[in-house]
């Protein structure tokens, strides 16, 4: 009998310790986490498709899609940068993003927007 209860005592203490190691969510963060994504799907009529353009009217490509950053804390406008800066698509922050006489523009120069890495 005794034998059977430490196994058992075993068994629960190999299913406690498994159950610590996953990542404790909060209610809160999971709120946090849908408001981002439900803010990045309101974006996505609004710029999706648009062109972006950096300094001196320097096209740098087409929005193509919003989402959120790997950290979760910043909506992030994936564009689909032009051949000739590098290609691929790059990830620029939407806080960074300026409307000018309905442009949709950012602050960069050729070497600064060829120099972000693609996603």
């Amino acid at each position: 009998m005794r034998r059977h209860v430490s196994a058992w005592a075993c068994a629960l203490v190999m299913l406690v310790s498994g159950a610590g190691a996953q990542e404790m969510r909060s209610a809160l963060a999971d709120r946090a986490d849908a408001r981002m994504q439900i803010g990045a799907a309101s974006l996505v009529p609004t710029l999706r498709g648009r062109w972006l353009y950096a300094d001196h009217k320097l096209v740098v490509g087409r929005v193509q899609d919003v989402g959120v950053s790997a950290d979760g804390t910043t909506l992030v406008a994936v564009v689909a940068r032009r051949r000739w800066l590098g290609g691929g698509e790059i990830g620029i922050p939407v806080p960074l993003l300026r409307q000018a006489d309905n442009d949709l523009t950012v602050s960069g120069t050729r070497e600064t927007i060829r120099a972000m890495p693609a996603l």
